[in-house]
């Protein structure tokens, strides 16, 4: 399960290096239905009534998730990963990024009435996840100052529904179960280098 949470702190620190060297995974951004209307008509005007833009079924249904998602969190990015991906590495232009496996973005794409208990408990775990990350958000920036460099922090759901915090700061890894025990061994790790 590839359900992760990511925040993109470029723009709450100063001095942190928001570049990404690469991303791994695929960024998702579907069309909504206007758009692709409008891109088509534009396509024949330009070429003629031959030119015609199709999308895959594959495209189609991310784009119906990362739509459904960026209606409740406007300031998240939606990415599909591999089972093989670094997710540290996947971010966005927003505040946020959800990250999910291409199995969760198919169920959550589903309209089948017997998906609905299982998409409606992995959109009970992304809220969970969205409102969980900006109380992580706020923690950290309580407890780094602006000479420290934070790189990534986030959240990772397991496959048992049980959450794990990370956070990369100045070069250190970090990683817990619970939120207050990951910042405890931030502000330890600060302390006992000062």
């Amino acid at each position: 399960m590839a359900n992760n949470v990511n925040g993109n702190i470029s723009s709450l620190y100063r001095g942190v290096n928001g570049s990404r060297d690469s991303v791994a995974g695929n960024k998702v951004r579907g069309p909504s239905k206007d758009n692709g209307e409008k891109k088509s008509s534009g396509v024949a005007n330009k070429f003629g009534e031959s030119a015609k833009v199709e999308f895959s079924p594959e495209v189609e249904m991310y784009g119906k998730v990362v739509d459904l998602l960026q209606q409740k969190y406007d300031n998240a990015d939606v990415f599909v990963a591999g089972p093989n991906d670094d997710l540290s590495q996947i971010g966005g232009d927003l505040e946020y990024s959800i990250i999910l496996s291409e199995d969760e973005m198919k169920l959550l794409a589903s309209d089948d009435p017997k998906d609905k208990d299982a998409k409606d408990k992995l959109m009970g775990q992304i809220d969970d996840a969205m409102s969980k990350i900006t109380d992580l958000s706020e923690k950290i920036s309580e407890n780094t100052g602006e000479d420290d460099e934070v790189s990534n922090f986030g959240i990772r759901l397991d496959k048992n529904g049980k959450f794990n915090f990370f956070a990369d700061i100045n070069g250190q890894s970090y990683t817990d179960t619970s939120m207050d025990a990951l910042v405890k061994n931030i502000v330890s790790a600060k302390t006992a280098t000062e």
